[in-house]
C-alpha cells in the first residue's frame, strides 16, 4: 500500500513538475575514445585491449620465440651471494646492449642487501624469465628496488619477490592488554611473537578483526597514522617478553582493552616495480609478491600501455598464522601516466592501503604572489620546468586557460612558488586547481581481480575511460570502489574527474566491512567542501551482486548521467518497512536512472530500497521509474 501511494504522489508531482520546470538535459557527450590502431612493428607481439564503449588500445610483449637466451649465471647472479645486485646490474647493462635477449635464471632464493636502486633502463625486447626464482630485500633507503625507464616492450615473469622478515617485520598484529585512558599508555601485545624490541617501528595502527586478524573490525575501524605526528608517542616500554608499554598524546585513548590491532612498522618506505620515465608496453605476469615495506607496483612520469597478470600479492604459504601484512602500502598506484593499461586475473590481500588507486595528481591554488607567480600546494604533482598545466576553477570546472612552467621553489612542506610564461593573477584566483595538460591515466581494464581483506579501498577509480569487469571484492575495510575527486590542503591533492566508466559483473560481499560509509562511493571534495560541479559523468553500474553489508551500497554526489540498474541486492539484514535508504543521491546529482534491480525476499518488501535523494526534481524522476 505505502508503495502504491508513493508511486501515485511521485506520478501526480513528476506531472506539475515537468509542466512548470525545465525538461531533464539529455545525457552528456563523452569524451574523446581512444581506438588505436594496430602497431606495425613487427618486434613485439601485441594484444587488442577493449574497454568501455569502444575504447581500443595494444599492450605489447616481446615474442619470445624469437629472442636469444642468455643466463642470469653468466652475469654471476647466484643463490650463493649474500648479495646479486652488481651482477643484476652487469645483466641489464648486457640486455640494454642487446635488444632481443630473454634473461634466465635458475631457480632459487636470490638475495639484494644493497641500498641501491635496480635500473631497467632504456631496454628494448627484453623478457625476464624469473623461471620460479625468489628475490628477498632486505633494505629499504632506495625508494624503488627496480625503476624501468626508457624502456618498450619489456616483460618480467614467473618471480616471487619477499622482504627479509626475520631481520625487519613489516607488520604485526597485536592486542591492547591494557588501556590506560588516564595516563595515556597501551600495553600492547605481540601475539605472532615470542620476544619483541622495543626499538620497533611504530609507524602505524589499525583496528582488525579479533578472529581473522585481517584489517577491519565489524563495522569499526580505530586507527592512528602514528608517523604523520612525531609527538604522537613519547615513550616505549617492554614490560615483558612479547609486551610493549605506548605512551601516545591521546591519538589511541579511543582503544579499548582486548581490542586488536595491525601495527604497521613500514608504510611508504619502499616499493618494488616502477614503471616510468616514458617506458611503454611493460608487462608483468605471475608475479608473486610475499612483502614489501612500501608499494607493489607504481606507474608514473607519462608511463602507458602496461599490464599486470596473474600477480598474487599476500602471504607466504606456510607463515599463515606469523605474517598477516603483505605490504606497508598499496598494491597499484598509477599516476600522471598516458594510461592504457590492464590489470587482470590477479589476487591482492592484506596490503596497508588500497588495492588500485589509479588518477592523475593536482595542484591547490594557495594565493596569487604576483602577476606571474602562485603559490601552489602540490603533494605528487611534480612541478618541472617546461610543463604546460590547465586551470580548473574553485567549484573543478574546468576552464580554457593553460600556462607552461618556467621554474619552481619549494617553500615549506609541500608548499612551492610557481613561476609561469604568462601573466596567471587576472584570470587564476585562490582555490584554482592546477594539473598537467600532457598526462590522462585514463583508458584502462580492470578484470578477474580478487580484492579482499586489505586496508582502505579495493579500486580508486579516478580516471576516465575505464572497465572495471568480473572482479570479487571481499572484505575491503572500506569502500569497494571509490570515485573521487580529492583535494586535502596539507595532506594530496589528486583526481581530475571521470568520464565515461562501466562497473558491471562484479561481486562485492562483506565490503566496508570496518563501515566507512559505503559500498561504493561517487563524489568530490575539496577541502572537505563539497563543490556545485559535476566532474563524473556517463557512468554505468550494472549486473553486479551486492551481499552482506551494513551501509550504504552506494552513496552520490557530483555525478551527471548515471545509471545503476540490473544488479542484485541482499544484504542478508532483517529490514522493517521504514528501514533506512540503501542509496543516496545528493543535489550535486543530475540525470540518475536506478531501474531493474532485484532484491532477496527480506529487502524487496522494504522502502530501503528507495534511494534517499535530496534534490526533489531528482527524486521525481528516479521514483517514476522504480516505483
Amino acid at each position: 500500500m505505502i508503495r502504491l501511494l508513493s508511486f501515485l504522489l511521485a506520478s501526480i508531482l513528476l506531472f506539475v513538475t515537468n509542466i512548470f520546470s525545465p525538461r531533464v538535459l539529455p545525457p552528456l557527450p563523452q569524451s574523446d575514445i581512444l581506438v588505436e590502431q594496430m602497431p606495425d612493428d613487427t618486434e613485439l607481439s601485441y594484444s587488442e585491449i577493449n574497454s568501455a564503449n569502444g575504447v581500443k588500445f595494444y599492450i605489447g610483449r616481446p615474442k619470445e620465440e624469437k629472442l636469444n637466451i642468455v643466463k642470469a649465471s653468466d652475469f654471476g647472479l647466484s643463490p650463493e651471494n649474500d648479495n646479486n645486485f652488481y651482477a643484476f646490474v652487469d645483466a641489464i647493462n648486457y640486455c640494454k646492449e642487446n635488444p632481443g635477449t630473454k634473461l634466465v635464471f635458475d631457480k632459487g632464493v636470490y638475495n639484494f642487501t644493497s641500498p641501491y636502486t635496480i635500473y631497467i633502463d632504456g631496454c628494448e625486447n627484453l623478457l625476464i624469465d624469473g623461471n620460479g626464482a625468489e628475490f628477498v630485500f632486505s633494505r629499504c633507503e632506495q625508494y624503488h628496488f627496480f625503476r624501468i625507464v626508457y624502456c618498450s616492450g619489456v616483460e618480467i615473469k614467473n618471480l616471487t619477490v619477499n622482504w627479509d622478515w626475520e631481520n625487519q617485520r613489516i607488520g604485526s598484529v597485536v592486542k591492547v592488554v591494557n588501556a590506560d585512558e588516564a595516563n595515556s599508555t597501551i600495553d600492547l601485545e605481540f601475539i605472532e611473537l615470542d620476544e619483541v624490541s622495543e626499538n620497533i617501528p611504530l609507524k602505524a595502527i589499525t583496528q582488525c578483526d579479533n578472529q581473522t586478524y585481517t584489517y577491519g573490525e565489524k563495522s569499526s575501524s580505530k586507527e592512528s597514522y602514528l608517523y604523520q605526528d612525531p609527538t604522537s608517542i613519547t615513550d616505549v616500554k617492554k614490560i615483558a617478553n612479547n609486551i610493549l608499554r605506548v605512551t601516545h598524546n591521546g591519538c589511541m585513548s579511543s582503544f579499548e582493552t582486548g581490542e586488536t590491532y595491525i601495527v604497521r612498522h613500514f608504510v611508504y618506505d619502499a616499493n618494488i616495480f616502477n614503471i616510468s620515465a616514458e617506458s611503454e608496453h611493460i608487462t608483468f605476469d605471475n608475479i608473486k609478491i610475499y612483502g614489501s615495506p612500501g608499494m607493489a607496483f607504481i606507474a608514473d612520469e607519462f608511463a602507458s600501455h602496461f599490464q599486470i597478470l596473474n600477480t598474487f600479492i599476500g602471504t607466504e604459504p606456510g607463515f599463515e598464522n606469523e605474517r598477516h601484512v603483505s605490504l606497508g602500502a598499496d598494491a597499484i598506484h598509477i599516476a600522471d601516466t598516458n594510461g592504457c593499461f590492464k590489470v587482470d586475473g590477479c589476487d591482492f590481500s592484506q596490503m596497508g592501503d588500497d588495492a588500485l588507486n589509479v588518477h592523475d595528481n593536482l595542484g591547490y591554488v594557495n594565493s596569487v604572489i604576483d602577476k606571474n607567480t602562485l603559490r601552489v600546494t602540490a603533494a605528487a604533482l611534480k612541478l618541472k620546468a617546461g610543463s604546460e598545466v590547465g586551470f580548473n576553477d574553485e567549484n573543478s570546472i574546468k576552464t580554457d586557460f593553460s600556462a607552461t612552467i618556467t621554474d619552481s621553489r619549494l617553500i615549506e612542506g609541500i608548499t612551492y612558488e610557481v613561476d609561469f610564461d604568462k601573466p596567471v593573477a587576472d584570470f587564476v584566483n585562490e582555490g584554482f586547481i592546477m594539473f598537467y595538460k600532457n598526462c590522462n591515466s585514463g583508458n584502462y581494464v580492470i578484470s578477474n581481480n580478487y580484492f579482499h581483506e586489505h586496508r582502505a579501498r579495493g579500486v580508486l577509480l579516478q580516471s576516465p575511460n575505464g572497465l572495471c569487469e568480473n572482479n570479487r571484492f571481499y572484505k575491503t575495510q572500506g569502500m569497494a570502489i571509490r570515485i573521487i575527486l580529492d583535494v586535502t590542503e596539507n595532506l594530496w591533492q589528486e583526481g581530475t574527474g571521470v568520464d565515461n566508466l562501466i562497473i558491471r559483473n562484479n561481486s562485492f560481499e562483506s565490503c566496508d566491512y570496518g563501515g566507512w560509509g559505503c559500498v561504493i562511493e561517487i563524489g568530490a571534495r575539496i577541502n572537505g567542501n563539497y563543490p556545485d560541479s559535476q566532474p563524473f559523468t556517463n557512468i554505468e553500474i550494472s549486473n553486479n551482486q551486492f551481499v552482506k553489508f551494513d551501509s550504504l551500497i552506494l552513496s552520490a554526489d557530483n555525478v551527471d548521467t548515471f545509471s545503476f540498474s540490473n544488479n542484485y541486492i541482499d544484504s542478508q539484514k532483517d529490514y522493517c518497512i521504514f528501514a533506512d535508504s540503501q542509496m543516496y543521491f545528493s543535489e550535486t546529482c543530475k540525470n540518475i536512472s536506478v531501474e531493474n534491480n532485484t532484491y532477496s525476499h527480506n529487502d524487496k518488501y522494504s522502502t530501503a530500497t528507495l534511494p534517499d535523494v535530496k534534490d526533489y526534481r531528482l527524486w521525481l524522476d528516479i521514483y517514476s521509474n522504480i516505483l
